[in-house]
Order: structure tokens, then C-alpha cells, then sequence
């Protein structure tokens, strides 16, 4: 450490740092390598990991204690809890938020924010809500993570590949500029597009699907760039990561599927057993299963497992009978048995199990099923098993349709979408024409506080958390708001 005294106050040379301290005992960064960090980048914290004082000012990493105050200093370090990843929040493919996920600062901000409404005068999420203004209309996704910083920082990704970072100091976007290559075009929808993070020396580099194959994004703040490493090819479907390591199903050059795996030396392949890119259509985001050691694609007509064991293995299974299946309307029901899909052939709906061995029938159905993987629901019905049946006499079927996105089961709260539907439900997901949604926060079974929009194919949604606040951005409408907890 090198001081330099001076007549404004002191120069403080700290590792590659350069901090400014006036005479007053305020702190300002000068540097960072000899770079000069933009005006822009407000969050220090994120940025070189400075140390956040009773009145919102920062001051260097190696202060253990205010000079002004003496209070302690909290140190700034990256908190896995936090972390939030697209679709749903921990990469599982699950819509269901528990304990195991280890998402606990979701878990606690949407209880305390549903405590804080319950007790309010508020009647509904439309008299609270903050509205954020977005770096792009449309075609975004957002995830939370630490890729090149000291601690987790909200992002946003474009369809177009465009890269952006949220400062909460001034509630600002700033843009990422790619170093070399762009990132590329990623055609995935809301329910569909996952990213994995994997481990990095400073942070985690991002794992993306593209048009033009497998990318992973190394970002440098500091100068507010990214590079990319690709693997060139189409991707099927986002990534997904079991036991510590990174896949993305890939078509490659020549025609043939794999599954791709960043790694030290460059990318692993992994060939897809029976791959058809023609029929490989429509996946969704992985499910990772660890009971079996396997991540699941589900897809229109058949669905793409790998499994981990002395040896990896991939593959793709039909459906049998030339049955689809339309995985936006959620993922696989889980239960003590296993995983169950809904799939639909010429006679009806059933849902057949996917785990290796089993023997069970497939199980019939009547109507449309939307779940959580935990929770099902007919219309307005809640069924406990989505083959359950109800009584009609005591709870009659409405043409309401409950879209749930994220059930948080420890509290028994569900983030959903509710449209009142003439038609089917097969009509519902084709249509391109606006409808009046309401966005919900609510309690199984209890009082729920909603938001009313006027939007087109309203499932084409993102609920995510962060900085201890509720957000929504609603794809058609390019809308993001906030509720904070």
C-alpha cells in the first residue's frame, strides 16, 4: 500500500487501485490497472469489490471499518443464493422454487414482499410497481450472476445478441461491447431459452445457445466488453449443467448432433444416440433430474436425455405412436415414482413415465393439463396429480386459463398468468391476438394481487429476482417492473 499526501486530501495505492480520499474522508476509484473506469460504472461493489458505508458511499475493498464512523464494513463476496438464472431460477428446467434449489433470497423477497401486501392498503401489483425503463423494447432475458465482478449483477440478453449490465446505483443499462465476435442471434422463446454458468478464475463466464452454434462469454467490466468463445454449428435448445459440468445440444456442420462441453482445452463432444435434427424440434430448457444423473430435453416429438455414469450418455427417444407434446405448457410432473410428460396421439392425452426401466402404463387424461412440475392445473381447477380427477358439482370448470411460471412450495406462493378463454386451449397458445392477462402473485388455494395487461401471447413472460425486489417483463408489451420487498 503507497500513500501520497497532497493538498486535496490522499492518494491510496492499493494492489492495481488508485482511490482518491479527500480531506473530508470521502473516497472516489481513479483506477484499475492504469484504466480509468467509466463514469457510468457506479457500482463499485460488483466492480472491485469496495466496501459499502452507512451513507451509500464506497470505500476500498481493504477498509475493515469506516473512518468516519467506525462502523464495521461488510465485505462484498458473490452469494450463490442470490444468483438467478433463465427460465425459472436455479437452470433445473423446474418451475418449482424449494429449499433444494438454495435460491434463498428469491425465497425470502417474494415472502416478505407477499407479507408486505397482505398487510398494505394496496389491492393489487398495479398500485405498488415500479416501472424500469428497458435497454431494448423487446426479445429480452434476464439473469443474475457474477461474470467478471465481485459479487452477483443483473443482466440482460438479447435475441440479437446484445449484452447489457443494470447499475442499481443510478438504475441505469449499460451496454457490453463485444471484443472480436458478437455474441449472435438466439431464436429461443421465454420458456425455452436457459443459460449455465460455469466456473471462472475471477466470476463465472456465461454458457449461450446461438444460431450459429455454442458460445461462452467472458466479460471484463471494467471496460465494459465480453469476448466469445463459439462452437460453430445451430443449437437445439439452451444449456444445461449436471454435476458440475456445462452441455448444449449442438447440430454440427456435417449434420450430426452432440452435445457440446466448454472445457480447459476447447469443447468436449459428445454424439446424441438416434439424433433426428428434423424431429428435434421445439425443446425445452434442460431438466436436470439428480435422482437419475440426468438432464432431459422435452421436445414436439420426442425428448433428448443425457445421463452421467462411468460413461456419459445421450440420446434421443421418439414418443412412441407418432404422439407430440407441447412442452411451453410446462415441464415433466414429478412425483416418488418419477418423471411423468404429457403427450397427445389421435386417441387423447395421457402422461407417460420417462425414467430408464420403467414399467408403469402411461396414465389418460381428460383436458388440458398446465403445471409447475409439482402443481397441475385443469383451467381454474388445481389438481394435486395432474391425472387426478375432481367433482364438478363442487368446484365447476371455468374457461380460465392458469398459467403457472414459479411455485414456491415451502410458502405455498405462485407467480402465474390468468386469461379468461373462449376457445381451447390448443387455440389459446396459437394465437397471435392480444388478450387481458392478469399477472398474479398469490397463495395456493388464497389471496392473490394481480397486474392487468393488454398483451399478445402473454405466457411469453420472465418473473426473476433481485436486489431483494420482484420483477416482471412481459416480452409483447416490452415492459419491466419492479415491486421490491
Amino acid at each position: 500500500m503507497e500513500i501520497v499526501g497532497n493538498r486535496g486530501g490522499y492518494q491510496w495505492q492499493l494492489g492495481d487501485q488508485q482511490w482518491q480520499q479527500t480531506a473530508e474522508g470521502g473516497c472516489s476509484l481513479s483506477s484499475v490497472g492504469g484504466v480509468k473506469p467509466a463514469a457510468t460504472l457506479v457500482d463499485l461493489d460488483y466492480l472491485v469489490g469496495a466496501r459499502l458505508t452507512e451513507s451509500d458511499t464506497y470505500l476500498p475493498s481493504s477498509f475493515a471499518f469506516c473512518p468516519n464512523s467506525g462502523a464495521a464494513l461488510t465485505a462484498i463476496g458473490y452469494q450463490a443464493q442470490n444468483r438467478w438464472l433463465p427460465p425459472y431460477g436455479d437452470g433445473s428446467g423446474s418451475r418449482v422454487v424449494n429449499d433444494a434449489c438454495h435460491l434463498d433470497g428469491a425465497q425470502q423477497t417474494v415472502k416478505q414482499l407477499f407479507e408486505r401486501l397482505q398487510n398494505s392498503a394496496e389491492r393489487d401489483l398495479n398500485d405498488s410497481k415500479q416501472i424500469i425503463e428497458l435497454p431494448r423494447k423487446n426479445g429480452l432475458s434476464f439473469f443474475a450472476a457474477n461474470l467478471g465482478g465481485h459479487r452477483e449483477a443483473l443482466f440482460a440478453l438479447g435475441r440479437e445478441g446484445s449484452l447489457f449490465l443494470w447499475q442499481r446505483g443510478s438504475e441505469k443499462w449499460l451496454e457490453l461491447r463485444p471484443e472480436g465476435h458478437p455474441i449472435g442471434r438466439n431464436r429461443l422463446e421465454n420458456w425455452a431459452n436457459s443459460v449455465s454458468l460455469c466456473p471462472a478464475e475471477h466470476g463465472q463466464h456465461l454458457l449461450l445457445a446461438g444460431d450459429e452454434g455454442a458460445v461462452l462469454v467472458k466479460v471484463d467490466p471494467l471496460n465494459l466488453k465480453y469476448r466469445c468463445q463459439r462452437r460453430d454449428g445451430r443449437a437445439l435448445a439452451g444449456s444445461g449443467d449436471l454435476e458440475e459440468q456445462s452441455f448444449l445440444p449442438l447440430v454440427l456442420e456435417d449434420g450430426s448432433v452432440c452435445l457440446v462441453s466448454p472445457s480447459a482445452n476447447g469443447w468436449e463432444r459428445y454424439p446424441v444416440e438416434g439424433a433426428d435434427a428434423a424431429q428435434m424440434t421445439r425443446l425445452s430448457a434442460p431438466i436436470r433430474d439428480h435422482t437419475s444423473r440426468r438432464l432431459l430435453w422435452i421436445g414436439e416429438h420426442g425428448y433428448l436425455s443425457m445421463r452421467q455414469g462411468q460413461a456419459l450418455q445421450a440420446q434421443w427417444h421418439p414418443w412412441p405412436n407418432g404422439a407430440t407434446a407441447m412442452p411451453e405448457q410446462g415441464p415433466p410432473f414429478q412425483d416418488g415414482y418419477g418423471l411423468w410428460q404429457l403427450i397427445f396421439t389421435a386417441e387423447g392425452q395421457s402422461y407417460l413415465q420417462l425414467d430408464p426401466g420403467a414399467t408403469d402404463q402411461p396414465k389418460p387424461i381428460k383436458g388440458y393439463r398446465l403445471g409447475t412440475g409439482h402443481l397441475s392445473f385443469k383451467y381454474n381447477i388445481r389438481l394435486e396429480r395432474p391425472w387426478d380427477t375432481h367433482d364438478e358439482s363442487i368446484t365447476p370448470t371455468t374457461r380460465e386459463v392458469v398459467y403457472p411460471f414459479i411455485e414456491f412450495s415451502s410458502d405455498k406462493l405462485l407467480l402465474s398468468m390468468r386469461v379468461e378463454q373462449n376457445s381451447t386451449l390448443d387455440d389459446f397458445f396459437k394465437s397471435e391476438q392480444p388478450v387481458d392477462a392478469q399477472y398474479r402473485l398469490e397463495q395456493v388455494g388464497g389471496r392473490g394481487f394481480g397486474l392487468k395487461a393488454h398483451v399478445s401471447r402473454p405466457w411469453n413472460a420472465q418473473w426473476f429476482f433481485f436486489d431483494n425486489a420482484l420483477w416482471l417483463y412481459i416480452d409483447s408489451s416490452g415492459a419491466l417492473y419492479r415491486w421490491n420487498a
